[in-house]
């Protein structure tokens, strides 16, 4: 945890480059971030319409992009970046999306707080544990006691956080970590089964996520969890990675392959709307 804060750059927020957007110009609500590659080792934050339409760039070409995030709160947006010797490190683009600065490294970007105050990282140690980081602050919290965390995300009202962890058979199971001291409840128990990166919906009543539950291919399945102790499962019958509710939580966005798709929640007509990976659908 020290050796990770030690490794904030003396300037801890640095001007890395110049966009050539304004305030005016950078309005992220309701869009789609996703992570666009040009080449090997050439990746940007870019950003479209929900239809696909008005596609931008955010940043500059860097290594791997990975996982985007935008808080409507801050405004601001955040992802990993893996350098080319696989370190990771965290940026954030500011609301203007004039500056972009690096946060951490040796850390992986999960989620913003509901106010953008703070955020959701996983040390890229054998630990892989899951720390609050108070931006202001500067100042980080374990939360994931001893479970090994591979992606976390926070619910809208703040009250919990979902990750997929590692388990003793070497697969992937959720939990959900509370907020405000009432414990971790193991939501799914599935061995042999994966279930990765999962996304709360924005009424905090559903979690989405992938699994391999059904075969060699991930589909994409949706957790109810309104009522924490009697958790209902439904299957919409699509094949990808990385789902992302709309701001009504009546459609998600997912990646299908380098293609990015849009479908409504029980897997009717899904629409391809982009090329891309890791999408997220802001608020």
């Amino acid at each position: 945890m020290k050796n990770i804060l030690k490794k904030l750059t003396a300037a801890a927020f640095v001007l890395f480059f110049t966009a050539n957007v304004n305030a005016a110009e950078n309005n992220l609500s309701n869009k789609i971030l996703f992570v666009e590659k040009e080449a090997a080792g050439s990746t940007y934050l870019s950003v479209m319409d929900p239809s696909g339409s008005n596609k931008k760039r955010l940043t500059p070409s860097m290594f791997n992009i990975i996982l985007p995030k935008y808080n409507d709160k801050s405004g601001w947006v955040a992802f990993t970046n893996q350098t080319v010797d696989m370190n990771s490190e965290i940026y954030i683009l500011n609301k203007t999306g004039d500056q972009l600065k690096k946060v951490l490294t040796n850390a992986s970007f999960e989620d913003f707080s509901p106010d953008g105050r703070s955020f959701l990282y996983i040390t890229t140690d054998q630990n892989a544990s899951l720390y609050i980081y108070n931006i202001a602050k500067k100042e980080a919290t374990k939360v994931s006691q001893t479970l090994k965390v591979t992606s976390a995300n926070w619910s809208p009202d703040g009250e919990w956080i979902v990750a997929s962890v590692l388990t003793d058979d070497g697969t992937l199971d959720l939990y959900l970590i509370s907020c405000y001291a009432q414990g971790i409840i193991r939501a799914t128990q599935t061995p042999n089964v994966n279930e990765a990166f999962p996304k709360f919906s924005n009424d905090n009543l559903k979690v989405a996520f992938y699994t391999n539950r059904h075969g060699a291919k991930n589909e994409i399945e949706i957790l109810g969890v309104g009522v924490k102790n009697n958790l209902a499962l439904t299957r919409p019958m699509l094949v990808g990675t990385h789902p992302s509710f709309s701001p009504d939580d009546k459609q998600i966005v997912f990646q299908d392959g380098n293609d990015i798709c849009v479908s409504d929640l029980n897997g009717h007509e899904p629409k391809k709307i982009g090329t891309g990976s890791t999408p997220y659908w802001t608020k």
